[in-house]
Order: structure tokens, then C-alpha cells, then sequence
């Protein structure tokens, strides 16, 4: 393993020849798409795709786009062949996608798609953005998981409908639907580190009446795991690092009946979360004492109806999030945090719309949507409180597609957004932005082909604007931007009993006016700025393929990065380095074999390139890591719907790394970063039973 972890040092000059290779993939495939408009097929419309971009170090890049007009990946925990433990685990396996953890299971963990750094990814549960001015990045260790979830990851453009875009990519959660099918599910797990995890999910009602779905989820664990001390090269335990979660979410959903013929639907979601997060801190500078709690209120309401020859729908919604943040008052002075926070957020947002479709093959969408949002700040103790801020959203959707040729479609995607920002001590900025983006898609038989191409932007958050904390905000700091472009294929058929599913992308990213903290002064305070721009080129592919009880799931992402803002001379040659916290390579392999009631399952995870710093020099690079898991899973006989499986994570016990030192190579803990150790072998005991029995069909 060593000599893998070797491996991930590279020169410049590689990555200069990477970046050249990278960037013909989406030349290609763009030709391939013009060329298949004058090749007739006879097809029905194509899924899209969209692109994204992705600066950090400096910052982020957006995209939009429409449903049928982008690269759109799904999961669901009942089709995953992994068990899921949490939202990371369940879209980390997705092309296009990685998750950088901060330690075990339900521990800190942002998302990346494309490349794109955390603030850049939109959240969204249930129509509701869980991300805004007031909280950029969300940790994915506080979305709640049941029974019937479903994950889509818009890689670039997501709807325009659905809300104000991002720099990098959206992720969508859907709770389960009161309209699916009438089904009782629970899961129940124990496993290392003390865990114990729960899910309850259940769906009944009248199949044309009121219907109406539940879940809960729980989990808690200890999480304190050992690891190795890189100073002493001796074992030590990583501790404060548990957590006790709690979710409840109920979905129902009314017909609406306006006279004899039309029908419409009124739904309601509710979501109330608890959870208590012990912070363990970096392995230099462990925190022993300090904890943040957090609560997340969350109300969804949807009326739709026919109207003239389409759809009119109204949307509305609330959510409010409340944060403790406490600590040891001698550690916090040490550092000179605060010992004691109690922050709130509120947002609350309306949307009216109306989608029709004019013509065979065509689509049209138009949505109008506001929303108000602010960060109000609690009592701090031993430091001062923050300022708190507002921001006002109003915008204006459209999506669309029409069918140009027979084989052809042109997917379309468009969003005028302005914002008014304002903080208690009297600053406010202002902005508007246009958004949108153009595809052309061709399904030749069982080959998709589409291109996009398109403009995205992200407003400053508040911290950004106004400051908090060591941040001295920047009222006049404009929205970073991003124009994007991606191409891709894919492919699915039946070759009698082999199922086939296989799709490759290439994108490109070019950011601008992104926006980082420049140090300001001896005091160790940092002002937002201007200043970054970013180049980033990558190729995504899927393969999943299924026979006679054999399965098997491939997803692979290269991803190169250009740093422009920066220029390090080496023998008078200009030299920009790549993004930090980017892999170069994020792959990941499963294997399965399903005979009578019996599945085993084998999995592969290797992440390489990672660069640590914005410098990039190559002796700053995470080692290369590659991690096993294996699993199997018993449908119990004679008990229709019950399910036994036993995973094992990081089969082979990986927790150390040779790392290039100053004196020398060291061994240090496995990590995404530097200070921050995963854990080594850890196993994972579930039960599950659904009511009426999944249907057993051949992978």
C-alpha cells in the first residue's frame, strides 16, 4: 500500500499532458453530437446534460439547466448494493461525485460534484433549499434518511423551476411519496463503534383519496475510533467524536377535485430533526469538550391543478434551523473562540408556476419564486455576538425543450435572479444575474448523445458580505460566475439476458470573480475578495451490468484543475497550480452475486491526487488510498420480506499512509486532508423488514 500511496506524487508536467487529455474528451463528444443530427434515428427524447465547475482555494462556479437537459444520477437505499448508513454514503458511490469526510460515519462530510467545492452544491429536501446565504456548505451528516428516499445529483444544470440555482451542481432529496405504492419498511442495524441506527418508513391511504406517508429515523454512535499518532508512531483513540440523531417526517397528500373530469393533488410535508454532535477536532489540535446541537423545522405545501391545457402549481414553504454551539471556557480561550453560541436561521420562500406541453415532444415550464432569508444571532459568551443579516430573493424561471428533428432535441434553461442583502449594522448590496443554459440531445436507438453549454453564478453568503467572526465581509464583492460545457453518451439495451447500462461525459469549467479571504493585517483577520479565476476539465463514466445473478457497478471521475490567480516561476517558467482538495481520480467498483436467498457482495474505493494546499507542490499531496468492503445479505426462508446482511468496511485495515516529509517520508493516518483520520475496519449488522414483499427480480 505504500507504493500506491507513492504513486499519487506528481509532476507539473503530467498534469499539464493530464489536462490536454482531459480537455479533448468533451471536444469529441460535442462533434459526436452535430454529427448524429444528420444520421436519421427513430427515438423518443433523451436525457440531457449540464455542466459545472469548480474552484476552492479561491472558490465556486454554477450552473443550471432543466430536468431533461442535464447529467441527472439517482440512488435509492433500496437499490444500493452497499447498506447506507447516511445521505454521504448513499450518493458517494455516484459518477461525478465525491464526499470528503472529517472522520467516521454521521462525522462532518461536504459534498463535491464536478469538482466544485461545498459552498458551490445546492441542497434541497422536499422542494425546500437546506443551503442559502446564512449556511453555504451543509454538513451531509444532518440529512435524515427513510425508507422510500430518493437522491438525484444534478452534475451541473438542475430545473430552473426549482429553485435559485448553484456554482456546482444540486442535490435533491425526495422523502417518500404518499402517492407510491401502500408498504410498511423497517431497518435496524449495530455495529462498530457502538453504532445503532434506525429507519421506519410507511405509506397507506385510499388509492384515489387521502393517502399519506411517515418516517422516522435514529441513530447514534460513538465514533471514537484508533488511530496512529504521526508524532510517536503509537497508537492513540480519536475521542468526542459521537453523536445521537433523531427524525420524524410526515407526507400526505390530498385529490383536489374541481368538477366531474378534473382532478387536482394538495400535498403537505412536515420534517423535525434533533441532533447532538460531539466535535473531536484535527489530530494537532483535538478538541476533547466542545459539541454543537442543532434542530431543523421544515413545512412543504404544494397545490396543483389543471389550468387551460397544462398544470398550475403553487408552492410554499418554511424552515427554520437552531444551533448550540458549547465548549470548555479555558479550551475556547485558547484559541479565542466563543465558549457559548445559540444562532437561528429562518427562511421562508412562494413559488407560482404553470407547464404544459404544446407539442409532441415538447415541454414548456415557467415558474416565478421569492424567498426571504435571515441568520439571527443568539448570545455568545467570551466573544462578541455577530451581526445578523437578511436577504430578499426574487427570480424567474424557464425550462423547455422542442424537437427540432426527428432524432434531435433542444433542451433549454433560463433564470433571472435578484437579491437584496442587508445586515443589522446598516450595510446592504445588491445584485441581479441572468443564468441559463442551451442542449442539444439525439437518441439513436439505444444511444443517447446531448451537449450543453451555459452561464452560472453564485451570490456571496452573508460572512462573505458582512463578515463574522475573524471574516471582515465585503459589501461590494460581486457573485462569482462560471461558464460551463459538457457532452456525453450513453447507452442501455438488453442483449437477451445481459441488462447493459453505460454512460461517459466530459465537462469543462472556466470561473471567474471567485471569491476568497485575503489576510488582512497582523491580526489574523482575513476580507472577502475578488480576485480568483479557475479552469476545470474532467470525464465521468457508469457502467452497470447485469447476468443470470451477477452484478456489477463501475463509476469513475478524472478531474484536472488549473489555478489562474496563482503563478509559481520554475527556471522562469510560469507554473499555476491545481485546486486543493480535488482528487484527480475517484473510483469506485461493486461486484455482487445473488444465488436462491443468498447475495455477496465485494467493493472497491481508490481516491488519488488530492493536493493539500494551494501551492501545488507535489510532495503536499494526499496519498493515494485504496479501501475493500465486502457483504452479504440472507432473505430469510419461510419469512416473506426479512432480510439479514452483514457489511464490513475498509476490509483490510487500512489506516496509515507514507506521506513525503521534510526529513523524509512519514506515516501518517488515511485521510481526505491532513489532520483529519478515517477509521480503519468497521462492520455494520442489519435487519430489514418490508411489508408487502419487495419484488425479487434478476439484477
Amino acid at each position: 500500500m505504500a507504493k500506491s500511496v507513492a504513486v499519487a506524487s506528481r509532476s507539473r508536467r503530467s498534469r499539464r499532458s493530464r489536462l490536454a487529455r482531459l480537455a479533448i474528451a468533451p471536444v469529441a463528444l460535442t462533434v459526436a453530437v452535430v454529427a448524429s443530427v444528420a444520421r436519421p434515428a427513430a427515438a423518443d427524447e433523451v436525457a440531457s446534460s449540464s455542466s459545472v465547475e469548480t474552484p476552492r482555494s479561491l472558490e465556486e462556479v454554477t450552473v443550471r439547466g432543466r430536468e431533461a437537459g442535464s447529467f441527472v444520477s439517482q440512488a435509492r437505499i433500496e437499490d444500493s448494493p452497499r447498506e447506507i448508513t447516511d445521505a454521504a454514503s448513499l450518493v458517494e458511490p455516484l459518477p461525478g461525485v465525491h464526499v470528503r469526510r472529517l472522520g467516521a460515519d454521521d462525522s462532518f462530510a461536504t459534498l463535491s460534484i464536478r469538482g466544485t467545492s461545498s459552498t458551490q452544491v445546492a441542497i434541497y429536501l422536499a422542494g425546500v433549499p437546506l443551503s442559502g446565504g446564512a449556511d453555504p456548505t451543509l454538513d451531509l451528516a444532518t440529512l435524515p434518511l427513510w425508507p422510500g428516499v430518493r437522491a438525484r445529483v444534478y452534475r451541473s444544470f438542475a430545473p430552473a423551476a426549482l429553485g435559485r440555482g448553484s456554482l456546482g451542481g444540486t442535490l435533491v432529496l425526495d422523502p417518500p411519496s404518499a402517492r407510491g405504492p401502500t408498504t410498511t419498511d423497517v431497518w435496524a442495524a449495530a455495529g462498530s463503534y457502538g453504532s445503532r441506527r434506525l429507519r421506519v418508513g410507511d405509506v397507506r391511504g385510499e388509492d384515489d383519496g387521502f393517502r399519506i406517508a411517515t418516517g422516522i429515523s435514529a441513530s447514534r454512535a460513538g465514533d471514537d475510533f484508533t488511530y496512529v499518532d504521526p508524532n510517536s508512531n503509537a497508537p492513540v483513540r480519536r475521542v468526542n467524536s459521537g453523536h445521537a440523531a433523531a427524525s420524524g417526517i410526515v407526507s400526505f397528500g390530498l385529490p383536489v377535485r374541481l368538477g366531474a373530469t378534473k382532478t387536482g393533488a394538495l400535498t403537505v410535508t412536515t420534517l423535525a430533526q434533533a441532533r447532538h454532535q460531539e466535535i473531536p477536532g484535527t489530530v494537532s489540535v483535538p478538541t476533547p469538550y466542545q459539541t454543537l446541537d442543532s434542530t431543523r423545522l421544515l413545512e412543504a405545501i404544494e397545490l396543483t391543478v389543471p389550468f387551460g391545457a397544462g398544470t398550475f402549481g403553487v408552492r410554499g414553504w418554511g424552515r427554520r434551523e437552531g444551533t448550540s454551539n458549547h465548549d470548555a471556557s479555558s479550551e475556547a480561550k485558547k484559541f479565542g473562540l466563543p465558549s457559548s453560541t445559540n444562532d437561528a436561521i429562518l427562511a421562508t420562500g412562494a413559488s407560482v408556476g404553470w407547464k404544459t406541453r404544446p407539442s409532441e415532444g415538447s415541454t414548456i415550464e415557467t415558474r416565478v419564486d421569492g424567498s426571504l432569508e435571515r441568520f439571527s444571532p443568539g448570545e455568545w459568551v467570551d466573544q462578541p455576538q455577530p451581526t445578523g443579516a437578511r436577504r430578499s430573493n426574487v427570480g424567474l424561471a424557464f425550462d423547455g425543450t422542442m424537437r427540432v428533428a426527428r432524432p434531435l432535441v433542444l433542451a433549454a434553461s433560463g433564470r433571472a435572479d435578484g437579491w437584496f442583502d442587508s445586515s443589522d449594522d446598516g450595510s446592504s448590496s445588491s445584485s441581479f444575474r441572468p443564468t441559463g443554459h442551451l442542449g442539444l440531445e439525439s437518441v439513436l436507438g439505444p444511444i443517447a448523445l446531448a451537449t450543453h453549454g451555459g452561464y452560472v453564478a453564485r451570490p456571496p453568503s452573508f460572512s462573505e458580505r458582512f463578515g463574522r467572526g475573524a471574516f471582515i465581509g465585503n459589501p461590494e464583492v460581486r457573485p462569482e460566475e462560471a461558464t460551463t460545457v459538457d457532452a456525453g453518451a450513453r447507452f442501455d439495451r438488453r442483449f437477451g439476458p445481459l441488462r447493459l447500462h453505460a454512460e461517459v461525459a466530459g465537462f469543462s469549467t472556466w470561473a471567474s470573480d471567485l471569491i476568497v479571504f485575503v489576510p488582512q493585517g497582523a491580526y489574523g483577520r482575513a476580507k472577502a475578495t475578488n480576485i480568483g479565476r479557475a479552469r476545470l476539465y474532467g470525464v465521468e463514466a457508469e457502467v452497470n451490468a447485469g447476468i443470470a445473478g451477477f452484478e456489477a457497478r463501475v463509476s469513475q471521475t478524472s478531474m484536472a484543475t488549473v489555478n489562474e490567480s496563482d503563478c509559481h516561476y520554475v527556471n522562469q517558467v510560469c507554473e499555476r497550480p491545481g485546486l486543493p482538495g480535488r482528487p484527480e481520480q475517484d473510483f469506485v467498483l461493486d461486484l455482487a452475486y445473488t444465488v436462491g436467498p443468498v447475495r455477496v457482495r465485494y467493493g472497491f474505493d481508490f481516491v488519488s491526487g488530492i493536493q493539500t494546499d494551494a501551492k501545488g507542490d507535489e510532495n503536499n499531496m494526499v496519498p493515494a488510498r485504496a479501501l475493500h468492503s465486502a457483504g452479504a445479505r440472507l432473505s430469510v426462508p419461510g419469512v416473506p420480506g426479512l432480510d439479514v446482511a452483514l457489511d464490513l468496511r475498509n476490509l483490510f485495515d487500512l489506516r496509515v499512509a507514507e506521506y513525503a516529509g521534510v526529513l523524509g517520508p512519514v506515516q501518517k493516518p488515511i485521510g481526505d486532508l491532513y489532520d483529519y483520520p478515517l477509521p480503519g475496519r468497521r462492520f455494520l449488522l442489519s435487519v430489514r423488514w418490508t411489508s408487502p414483499p419487495p419484488h425479487r427480480s434478476d439484477p
